[in-house]
């Protein structure tokens, strides 16, 4: 590389079918004005990255013959270009395009690691109250934020959510059961941000789109049904999903095809076409009626299995957030198993104190 964009590789931190993405010592310049990762800066620093500038450098494998025009036409490029910044959205520094091997290179604010290694590194301890609390928040902050400047990711899932830890601090514990003199839960502090818009689309872009997007534990129902217009809302589906594995430290609907994974919702949320009374609210049982899926799943030649609704989830997390809302306001609004409702205030990230904070807990 030339002198303006030169780095030192220090690791790979990924490897996927559309690129390679590298943990990189940045030499060259950065955007003014450019922050440190917080993998090196206030709480978070490590020792081991002091005296670096740390990226992550992402290599496309595809070879962009067209040269730079046609790299210019790549959604991921074209959404990280449009979305102004957010502080839950990992930004991108830079784009180039190598003109001898056509290589198209990303350069991105580093992070420590993702929420699917930050789940398996639980090692079945379950997360604190507040600490679910305060992902939750930066994610539908990031989200929100995506659909306010007219997309949608349509690849929600706990890889594509990076995180970095930055110490310890104690949550005020938020389970309705919990004594007025409960302990506070030490956890770590955790920030999110939404990475890989590969999939990205605008919202007022025309279907049909692609009949397959996201992982499939993570589809929405219209898209294992093979609808071709679709929007936002398998955004909102996929959070729903991820939030669910963060409370239960495994996958909600771990599908082994589009069959049985559309099986397993029905076993939770029941029968779109069924009906299964209300509750003490005066609430729908299950999922709800859902008279378009009804339609599209009669137009592949598919019938919804006719299930109980299933129960198990609410009773693995009892004294945790079993359905989260999709709205901004704060505090937030949590429904619980024992149908008690309880506000939660999150904590501000920058408002923790410092004396709070001792040994980093590290994701890997």
């Amino acid at each position: 590389l030339g002198s303006t964009r030169s780095y030192t590789p220090l690791k790979v931190v990924g490897d996927g079918s559309f690129g390679t993405v590298w943990l990189c010592d940045w030499h060259g310049p950065l955007p003014p004005n450019t922050p440190l990762s917080a993998m090196q800066c206030g709480a978070g620093a490590r020792p081991e990255w002091t005296g670096k500038r740390l990226v992550a450098v992402k290599r496309m494998k595809k070879k962009w013959e067209g040269g730079w025009e046609e790299c210019r036409k790549l959604k991921e490029l074209e959404s990280l270009r449009a979305i102004p910044y957010h502080p839950n959205i990992i930004p991108l520094y830079d784009a180039f395009l190598l003109p001898t091997s056509k290589e198209l290179y990303f350069v991105f604010e580093s992070m420590e690691g993702n929420l699917y290694q930050l789940i398996k590194s639980r090692k079945g301890r379950p997360l604190a109250g507040g600490l679910v609390s305060s992902i939750f928040k930066q994610v539908v902050s990031g989200l929100h934020h995506i659909h306010a400047s007219g997309y949608f990711h349509r690849d929600m899932k706990p890889e594509n959510l990076l995180v970095t830890t930055t110490g310890l601090y104690d949550y005020t514990p938020v389970s309705p059961v919990a004594p007025p003199n409960a302990p506070m839960e030490k956890d770590v502090v955790v920030i999110v941000k939404l990475a890989d818009f590969g999939l990205a689309r605008e919202t007022k872009s025309k279907p049909p789109y692609t009949e397959y997007v996201s992982t499939r534990w993570y589809r929405a129902p219209e898209v294992l049904l093979r609808s071709r217009d679709y929007s936002n809302p398998v955004d909102m589906w996929a959070l729903g999903t991820i939030m669910a594995e963060l409370v239960n430290l495994r996958p909600l609907f771990p599908g082994q095809g589009e069959i049985d994974q559309v099986g397993r919702i029905c076993e939770v949320l029941g029968d779109p076409a069924g009906d299964y009374g209300h509750d003490a609210r005066g609430k729908s049982i299950g999922g709800g009626r859902w008279a378009r899926g009804i339609k599209m799943a009669k137009c592949v030649g598919f019938a919804f299995p006719k299930v109980s609704v299933w129960f198990r989830y609410a009773c693995d997390v009892s004294g945790y957030a079993v359905r989260l809302p999709v709205t901004l306001g704060l505090p937030c609004t949590y429904v619980f198993p024992n149908r008690s409702i309880l506000k939660i205030s999150m904590p501000s990230l920058t408002d923790l104190s410092l004396s709070s904070l001792s040994t980093v807990s590290r994701i890997y």
